[in-house]
């Protein structure tokens, strides 16, 4: 969107200079700068929704108090105040967008590369993690200015995590996350890389299968839609999906040679490990439950107990003998069909 680019590349309508020197103005005084007739116009034309949130006003249903935003402050080509400049915000999101953090406030450089994919929340996000440390989800995103949910922040911290898989440019990513206490940090912060781990989770493991094999067939040109009905998921689904398969990295043609990877892989290089190493997804200790659209729910701790104090599970003993390669026959079993699930995407297609 343009307002999008214009707030990376330091454009937004709250950066101005007034009679006292600020560089930056109040929400107030920018939305109240267009006339009561516009502003019901834009009112009307995104139908009392902000655009940002989502929140609606109160003739909609909603409580939101609503402001109308200038995309830029003097637009080329058109008047200031013209529709197509002017989108509407609610308060928080207003105000927010003119106390953003910019490109060149990041603690990690940010190329033009990066800002194709990030938004400005990113920058906040590695505002955070560079101030305070590794932290869990719900801590970022009960530090963040903006009234983001802890799924929008762990979306985010995805797209950090598997920048360096969507950008040719960048050879590093520059968040992780550790397989051990399932923190977010940049990538110095960060000890235990869980990039490329592969989950003894049934559940998670077959996620991280089913992830990749989306973002692989998507990547391929396959139509968003076969993949929604040969898995059976959400069109936001698949969207997660391509975001976390991107962060996770997960090594799917391991399996596809057949069995479990053993130890006896050749060693990689450190530096290799810190770009290739996967991060496994588990639950933040945050009282908001995982949003059904993200796919199937990540599970977070040692395979040892559960939460009901159950006795030590042992997926290779709950399941059946286990092979030769350390599986059980119902997991191979189930890794067999989440492998022919991308096949007859490829079938429909």
């Amino acid at each position: 969107m343009t307002e999008t680019t214009a707030q990376l590349n330091g454009e937004s309508s709250g950066e101005r200079t007034d009679s006292g020197g600020s560089d930056r103005i109040g929400h107030c005084e920018c939305h109240e700068t267009v006339d009561p007739d516009t502003r019901e116009d834009v009112l009307e034309e995104y139908k009392h929704r902000c655009q940002s949130c989502g929140r609606c006003g109160p003739e909609e249903g909603g409580l939101a108090t609503l402001h109308v935003h200038h995309i830029e402050r003097n637009p080329d080509e058109m008047d200031e105040h013209a529709m197509e400049n002017l989108t509407l915000m609610c308060r928080p999101c207003h105000s927010w967008l003119h106390q953003q953090a910019t490109p060149g406030e990041s603690p990690v450089t940010i190329t033009d590369a990066d800002r194709s994919v990030l938004l400005p929340q990113d920058i906040e996000v590695l505002q955070f993690l560079a101030a305070h440390g590794p932290s869990r989800t719900g801590e970022v995103a009960s530090g963040m200015t903006a009234d983001l949910s802890v799924s929008s922040v762990r979306e985010r911290l995805w797209v950090l995590m598997g920048l360096d898989n969507r950008i040719e440019s960048r050879d590093r990513q520059i968040v992780d996350k550790d397989i051990e206490t399932g923190e977010w940090g940049l990538l110095d912060q960060i000890e235990n890389s869980a990039r490329g781990h592969i989950p003894d989770d049934q559940q998670l493991l077959l996620q991280r299968m089913e992830d990749e094999q989306v973002r692989r067939a998507l990547d391929r040109g396959c139509d968003r839609h076969a993949v929604m009905d040969v898995l059976g998921i959400s069109r936001r689904s698949t969207f997660n999906k391509v975001k976390r398969a991107y962060a996770y990295d997960f090594p799917l043609d391991a399996f596809s040679r057949g069995g479990r990877p053993t130890d006896s892989r050749p060693e990689q290089s450190s530096a290799a490990a810190e770009s290739e190493s996967d991060q496994q997804q588990r639950l933040d200790d945050v009282a908001e439950p995982e949003s059904p659209d993200l796919g199937r729910t990540e599970t977070w701790g040692t395979p040892e107990s559960n939460s009901a104090g159950e006795a030590p599970r042992d997926s290779d003993q709950r399941n059946g003998r286990a092979g030769d390669d350390g599986m059980s026959d119902e997991l191979r079993t189930n890794l067999q069909q989440a492998i022919e699930s991308l096949q007859d995407i490829n079938t429909a297609l």
